[in-house]
């Protein structure tokens, strides 16, 4: 599972055949999220992609989840994990930060593969709101076997704070500890 995964706009496709050709023992799925303007990033870590003929300086973010072909039955579903009423109150947690993918083993067993790139931790209450989706989404699959992992921005356990972000971590770690709990 990777997450925040930056790729070209327009280059989803091309990114995924490329996938599936130097890992042929995996399928890879990528959700492609919203346009950031690489060209005017201007933080330092190197990520910005040059403005040329082709490539306009525009990227997506994305979520890319690996299953290895010999545990996977081929073609994973995409799970639509919210109803688009929702979007609004989800922001941009709505637009493809959450591959939710719906797959079978070679044995028979349905499987739920969910990798979240969750939001920030300043933004406690977008989490809570996307960890209440993700919960109800669970409770209509009762039984089912889950495979979850990504960018939680959060800990179920942690052994220091920094005093400058410590309000916003206990926040959102006890907040998903509490939905660990009742998952």
């Amino acid at each position: 599972m990777l997450q925040e995964i930056r790729i070209p706009r327009g280059s989803k496709f091309r990114v995924q055949q490329d996938t599936r050709r130097k890992y042929p023992e995996y399928e890879s799925c990528i959700a492609a999220g919203n346009d950031i303007d690489l060209v005017a990033d201007t933080d330092g870590d190197g990520d910005q992609v040059p403005s040329d003929g082709i490539n306009d300086g525009k990227a997506h973010i994305t979520v890319v989840t690996f299953l290895h072909k010999r545990v996977f039955r081929p073609k994973a579903l995409v799970v639509n994990w919210h109803k688009p009423p929702e979007k609004k109150a989800l922001e941009h947690m709505a637009y493809v930060l959450i591959l939710w993918l719906s797959s079978f083993t070679h044995e028979g067993a349905r499987i739920s593969i969910v990798n979240i790139h969750q939001a920030t931790t300043r933004r406690p209450d977008l989490q809570r709101r996307v960890n209440t989706h993700i919960q109800a989404q669970m409770k209509k699959s009762e039984g089912r076997r889950r495979i979850m992992g990504g960018d939680l921005n959060a800990a179920t356990s942690r052994t220091a704070y920094f005093i400058s972000t410590k309000s916003h971590f206990e926040k959102v770690d006890n907040q998903f500890q509490q939905f660990m709990k009742q998952c």
